[in-house]
């Protein structure tokens, strides 16, 4: 995704500048847990919980028919639904954000998820499920911790006379996109990505959205954590044993699991294995993820191209700092555009002073061709030494701008993957995440929706305007200013249409900057000599 949008910030900073240069376009104590459960048809209260009754269609195993039950622990983190039906986790709730990750089925055996499991305890922070057969006693306990986390045992028993063998697919947990695709933009599909962190480094794909066979996988790596991400929030599920195996499976179109097989065993009678997790849902919060240890915090990226990725969380980390004195996010946005503005400065002022020369130029250059139209190496000599003797550099206006590419593409990242900004309001804004929606439309336009966002259109404006600024200090001929007063009319437009559904957050930044690469156009087109 990043190198689509690198490619996207330089074709449109390259546009910009290329026609500034012709034409003068210058992110309390824990509650109670509560358990509620129904098992058949009578309600079962732990802990004095206040009663939570759920109950599905009922399901049918090997002939056999029982009804789906579902059990709710909570915290002041989570909600945490789990069913009989495997002993597996339904869905798990963020409280905070309320938000519902698309995953389920952490540490599962696939080819038990359709057994019919019973309660064997449960208390307010942990419930214990159990399955049985005439070999396998199979017991699933999972527990609420601290910091966003769960803690996972499956535990295997031979209860069965003799030997067996044990070889199973031990799932960290299955990717449901069912849950999310109605609820994410679809520009965000591409941010969904899984990770298996190795002993070597985190191997990483990206824009998980139409699943096939294709995604298959399994290899032999040393394994530290399975986990997936999208755009604020990410799933870790840690296993405690050695692992030396990963196995990626689509299951359908909409889900993907995430696991490892086992080594086999041979298990006498009475013996028991044990397959603990620890498993993280919550934001992608540095802090947080680095709680749990084990380089929780390296699911946390901008990018696969490291230095983007430096410069990146350096952004970030920036944003922290200045939200820490002040706690305005929509303030913090504004001031890191002037921070970042006047570092850059200096390279801003040498490319637009550049092209100011290079703007004034243009008449001789055009007497240059009309005289030597017959001969292009005298052409090129006439230009090179006309350069020479006015001490223009004609890639002196690029170089600075593509040095400044990284920390725009950087900030853009940040500003448009940062949880820091999901459900902020500022001014009339009441998410920095979403665009603006200063009012509703009484109709839904097409390409635009059923909102009118205000900020894009400040933004053209100023474009505009800086446009003009650039018209009235240009030296050009008939053709140069019809081109111009195309591109002036045109380019903004073309730019508010892009960024018309872009976060507010976005667009708050990328108002300022105009409104500050205006006043420095208009601060140099007042130099006749460019100097």
């Amino acid at each position: 995704m990043e190198k689509r949008l690198f490619l996207a910030v330089f074709l449109s900073l390259g546009i910009v500048f290329f026609f500034q240069i012709f034409f003068g376009q210058k992110p309390t104590q824990p509650q109670p847990g509560v358990v509620t459960q129904v098992q058949g048809n009578k309600e079962v209260v732990s802990d004095n919980a206040p009663v939570e009754v759920k109950m599905t269609a009922s399901s049918k195993q090997s002939g056999v028919a029982f009804k789906e039950e579902l059990l709710v622990l909570k915290n002041n983190t989570f909600n945490v639904e789990f069913s009989n039906k495997g002993g597996n986790i339904v869905s798990v709730e963020e409280k905070r954000y309320g938000y519902v990750f698309p995953a389920k089925n952490y540490v599962s055996l696939p080819s038990f998820n359709d057994m019919p499991f019973q309660v064997y305890t449960s208390t307010a922070q942990q419930v214990v499920f159990q399955y049985k057969n005439a070999e396998w006693e199979i017991r699933k306990t999972y527990t609420l911790a601290d910091q966003n986390a769960i803690k996972a045992k499956l535990s295997v028993k031979n209860i069965s006379a003799g030997k067996l063998s044990f070889m199973e697919d031990v799932a960290a947990f299955v990717v449901d996109l069912s849950r999310v695709d109605n609820n994410e933009h679809q520009s965000d599909w591409t941010l969904r990505e899984y990770s298996i962190k190795t002993d070597k480094n985190v191997i990483r794909k990206n824009n998980v959205t139409q699943l096939n066979q294709k995604w298959n996988k399994e290899e032999e790596k040393k394994v530290g954590w399975f986990g997936f991400r999208n755009k604020y929030f990410c799933t870790i599920a840690q296993p405690a044993f050695g692992v030396g195996r990963y196995s990626i499976k689509a299951l359908s179109d909409k889900e993907l699991s995430m696991g490892t097989k086992v080594s086999s065993l041979n298990m006498s009678s009475g013996d028991v294995v044990d397959y603990d997790f620890l498993i993280y849902v919550g934001p992608q919060t540095p802090a947080l993820l680095k709680a749990q240890g084990d380089g929780f915090e390296k699911i946390f990226a901008f990018s696969d191209w490291g230095w983007l990725d430096a410069i990146s969380k350096v952004i970030y980390w920036a944003l922290g700092a200045i939200h820490k004195v002040i706690p305005i996010w929509g303030i913090c946005i504004v001031l890191i555009s002037l921070i970042v503005y006047g570092l850059m400065y200096p390279l801003t002022l040498k490319s637009l002073t550049s092209m100011r020369k290079m703007q004034l130029l243009q008449p001789k250059i055009k007497a240059l061709q009309e005289k030597h139209k017959k001969a292009p190496e005298k052409l090129n000599q006439e230009i090179v030494l006309l350069y020479k003797e006015n001490n223009v550099n004609p890639l002196s206006g690029c170089l600075p701008m593509l040095l400044q590419m990284p920390i725009f593409v950087g900030l853009y990242q940040v500003l448009w993957r940062s949880i820091y900004f999901r459900g902020e309001p500022f001014l009339w804004m009441k998410d920095l995440s979403l665009p603006d929606r200063l009012f509703k439309l009484p109709v839904n336009i097409p390409f635009v929706g059923e909102y009118f966002n205000i900020l894009p259109i400040v933004m053209v404006v100023v474009m505009a305007l800086q446009q003009q600024i650039s018209m009235k200090s240009m030296v050009a001929d008939s053709e140069q200013a019809s081109q111009q007063k195309f591109m002036a009319t045109f380019f903004p437009i073309f730019i508010g249409f892009i960024f018309y559904q872009f976060s507010s957050g976005l667009n708050l930044y990328f108002v300022v900057f105009y409104i500050l690469s205006a006043l420095t156009q208009w601060n140099i087109s007042r130099d006749k000599v460019g100097a």
